[in-house]
C-alpha cells in the first residue's frame, strides 16, 4: 500500500468511528524507507516491559529486581527503567507511569504475533494471554522468544499511520479542553503510539 492510500484508508476508518481527522497531517514514510525492529530486539523489549510493569503493579514484589540483576538482563532495560526497577522506594507517580507501559507491552505483543488484532485503543489491555510465555522462576524467557513471529511490515505501518492520526485527535481534544473522541482512551493511544514508533525506528 502506498503512503497516500494508507492515509486515505485510515482517515476513512476514523471518520466511520466519529473521530476527528486533520487533513493536513503528512503521510508516514514508504515501507521501503522503514526497517522494523528484529525479533531479538522485540523479544528484549517485551522482557524489559514485563519487568517494569510487573514491578509497578505488584509493588512489594522483589522478584523483578532479582531477575534483572544479571548484567545481560539489566542491559535490556533503558536507563529510566533500570532506575525505577532498582529503586527500593519509587515515587507513586513513577509506579503509575510504568503501570501504563502495560499498553506498550501489549501493542508490541501484537507486533510479535502473540495476540490478535487489538482493535481501537479504547479499554485498558490485559496481559493474561501472554503471561504464560514469561518465566515464573529466574530462568530466561525462552518460551517468549520462540513464540515471536513479527507481523508483516505493511500491517505494522497501517497501525503506525493510524496511531499518528489518533494521537493528533486526542491531543487536539486535550488542548481545546474537549472530551476525548468517542471510543478512545488517551493513555492507551499514547502508549501504543510510542510502541509503534519504537517498532518502526521512528526518530
Amino acid at each position: 500500500m502506498t503512503p497516500e492510500a494508507r492515509r486515505e484508508a485510515n482517515e476513512k476508518l476514523l471518520q466511520e468511528h466519529g473521530i476527528p481527522i486533520n487533513p493536513h497531517l503528512p503521510m508516514i514514510e514508504d515501507a521501503d524507507a522503514i526497517t522494523l525492529r528484529t525479533e531479538e530486539e522485540l523479544w528484549g523489549r517485551l522482557v524489559a516491559l514485563w519487568g517494569v510493569v510487573g514491578a509497578a503493579m505488584l509493588r512489594q514484589n522483589a522478584f523483578f529486581k532479582e531477575y534483572f540483576s544479571p548484567l545481560a538482563r539489566r542491559t535490556l532495560l533503558t536507563a529510566d527503567e533500570a532506575t525505577f526497577l532498582f529503586d527500593d522506594a519509587p515515587q507513586e507517580e513513577d509506579r503509575i507511569r510504568f503501570s501504563w507501559r502495560l499498553e506498550a507491552m501489549m501493542f508490541l505483543a501484537w507486533c510479535a504475533g502473540l495476540v490478535d488484532d487489538p482493535g481501537m485503543p479504547a479499554a485498558p489491555s490485559s496481559a493474561e494471554a501472554i503471561l504464560p510465555l514469561y518465566p515464573h522462576d529466574l530462568g530466561d524467557a525462552v518460551m517468549l522468544r520462540e513464540a515471536i513471529r513479527v507481523r508483516p511490515k505493511e500491517e505494522i505501518l497501517d497501525w503506525a499511520d493510524r496511531l499518528y492520526r489518533l494521537h493528533w485527535a486526542v491531543r487536539d481534544a486535550h488542548l481545546n479542553r474537549r472530551e476525548p473522541p468517542p471510543g478512545l482512551n488517551p493513555g492507551v493511544v499514547l502508549e501504543w503510539h510510542h510502541a509503534v514508533n519504537w517498532m518502526t525506528r521512528y526518530g
